[in-house]
């Protein structure tokens, strides 16, 4: 997300929207491309679900793997449960 184009002082306006939203496609993308892989290792059958604006990893008996970010763009998933992480 670098302008282009502008003269030093120009107000540079960021779609913040449409970055967020391509971050999260991108996300879906990655979950998507290893929930079987992760299902096959695990031995259960995870889906791909939104809870609130977090995207996770679901399977039959409610055990989540909350998705993120790290600093370097990688993609994190977190064991939990649902009173406390693991």
């Amino acid at each position: 997300m670098r302008p282009s184009g502008t003269e030093p002082g120009d107000f540079v306006e960021y779609d913040m929207d449409l970055y967020e939203a391509q971050r999260r496609s991108a996300m879906r993308a990655a979950l998507e491309a290893s929930r079987a892989e992760l299902s096959a290792e695990l031995g259960v059958e995870l889906q791909v679900a939104s809870e609130g604006n977090e995207l996770v990893l679901v399977d039959a008996e409610g055990v989540r793997y909350r998705a993120s970010l790290n600093p370097r763009g990688r993609l994190v998933l977190t064991a939990a449960r649902k009173a406390s992480l693991l």
